[in-house]
Order: C-alpha cells, then sequence, then structure tokens
C-alpha cells in the first residue's frame, strides 16, 4: 500500500513539472507570435508609407502634366474658332454677287485655312501610368476612374484632328493652289522685308474670284468648319476633364 501512495505521488510530482513546463511554452509561443504580428505590422506600416510617397510623387507629375495638357487644350480651341470666324467670313463672301475682296484680304485668309490647331497626340504620362501598372497605385477611386477614361475621349478627339488634316493637306490646299500663286503669298509676307533680288515674280496672277467661285472649294471650306466644331466640342470634354483631374489631384495633395 505505501509502495501505492508513493507512486501515486510521484506521478502528481512528475505531472506538475509537465504543467509548468507547458506553461512556460505557451509563453514563449505567445511572445514569438506577438512578435511576428509586430514585425508585420512594421512591415505593413513602412509599405504603405513607401506607397503613400511614390503616390504623391505621381500625382504631383500628374498634376504638371495635366496643368500643361490643360493649357494646350485651351489654346488651341481658342484657335480654332478663330477660324472658324474667318471661314465664316469667306462664306458670306462666297455668298454675295460681286464677291469683291482684295488680294491682301484673301492672303490674310490663307494661314486660317491651313491651319487646324493640332493638340499633341503624345501624352507621356498617361502611357507610362498604363505601361508600368502605376495606375494602380492611385487610391482615389474617382481619379484613378477619370485617367482610366482619358485614352479613349483624347482618341475620339484626335480622330476628328486627323480628319481635318487630311482634308486640308489632301484637298484644301492642293485646289488654293490651282488659282493662287505662292510666289504672290510670299510677296504679300515679306515685300518690305524682302531685297528685290531675292524676290519671286510668277508669270500667273492670282486668281481669287476664280477660287471664290469655285463649287469645292466653298464645300472644303464648309466641311472644315463642320469638323472644327465637332473638334471643339471633344476638345471641350477633354478641358472639363482635365479640371476635374486637377482639382482631385489637389484635394489628394493637401490631405
Amino acid at each position: 500500500m505505501i509502495k501505492f501512495f508513493r507512486k501515486i505521488r510521484q506521478n502528481l510530482l512528475s505531472e506538475g513539472k509537465t504543467g509548468k513546463y507547458l506553461k512556460y511554452a505557451i509563453g514563449e509561443i505567445t511572445l514569438v507570435v506577438i512578435g511576428i504580428l509586430i514585425a508585420l505590422q512594421i512591415n505593413n506600416w513602412n509599405e504603405k508609407v513607401k506607397l503613400d510617397s511614390e503616390e504623391r510623387v505621381l500625382l504631383t507629375n500628374l498634376k504638371i502634366s495635366f496643368e500643361r495638357k490643360l493649357e494646350e487644350l485651351e489654346d488651341k480651341n481658342d484657335g480654332r474658332r478663330k477660324n472658324i470666324e474667318s471661314i465664316k467670313r469667306l462664306l458670306e463672301i462666297i455668298a454675295s454677287e460681286d464677291k469683291e475682296v482684295s488680294n491682301s484680304e484673301m492672303f490674310s485668309y490663307k494661314l486660317d485655312l491651313f491651319i487646324w490647331y493640332a493638340v499633341n497626340e503624345e501624352f507621356s504620362v498617361i502611357d507610362m501610368l498604363y505601361s508600368s501598372g502605376k495606375i494602380n497605385t492611385i487610391s482615389n477611386d474617382s481619379l484613378k476612374f477619370k485617367l482610366i477614361e482619358w485614352p479613349d475621349k483624347m482618341e475620339e478627339m484626335l480622330e476628328e484632328q486627323r480628319v481635318v488634316q487630311d482634308l486640308v493637306t489632301q484637298e484644301l490646299n492642293p485646289l488654293y493652289r490651282t488659282y493662287v500663286s505662292s510666289a504672290d503669298f510670299l510677296y504679300s509676307l515679306s515685300q518690305n522685308n524682302l531685297a528685290e533680288e531675292n524676290k519671286i515674280h510668277s508669270p500667273f496672277p492670282s486668281d481669287f474670284k476664280g477660287l471664290l467661285n469655285d463649287r469645292r472649294f466653298e464645300s472644303l471650306i464648309t466641311e472644315k468648319l463642320l469638323y472644327l466644331r465637332t473638334n471643339i466640342a471633344d476638345t471641350q470634354v477633354l478641358i472639363e476633364d482635365s479640371k476635374m483631374i486637377l482639382e482631385l489631384i489637389e484635394q489628394d495633395l493637401k490631405e
């Protein structure tokens, strides 16, 4: 019987020692887990700080680029509106009975006829956003959505711009040259600044009345006017989007 109680006592002592070790082990594991969680939290915080810093640099670059693009878009639309006014004046002259207009006035319209006020098709900051995947760095969903929409809206405007360019270079300019001497035009621009020996005199006088009576000329400048109006409308959409993008960027940079 005594041996039996001794054995029980030894087992109890053994079990008590194991319990202490178990508690100690659990404590160690808990400390290790807490340490890992703290390390992960610090790492996550460092990553967030890094991403926030990258985003601010990206937003700053976007702000500079869109400020320049906005200025360009507004400048081109101003030019297109003036171009339309010149074309409207020419259409009034064509519609008049006598079509009397001075050569100097007609030469003044030439530059308006052959300029299409092209917006630069390259926009490197947008290309970079997509090629590098940095579009995902932007945390503001509204801003991200506007930037995602931008390329399609830009392309829509550029399509009209290319149409105007082709109309001018392939149809309007060749027709104009059949009636108007380039030598006369250059002389009108530089008659007070060009030495006599450098002046070119054409044996073919400019026939502005013939040009104004050619219905192809009337049709082409009318087409240009209509395309310019569409171009202005498409560009205005980009102008408003640029302003919204800049406003969203400003808000994010202030936070």
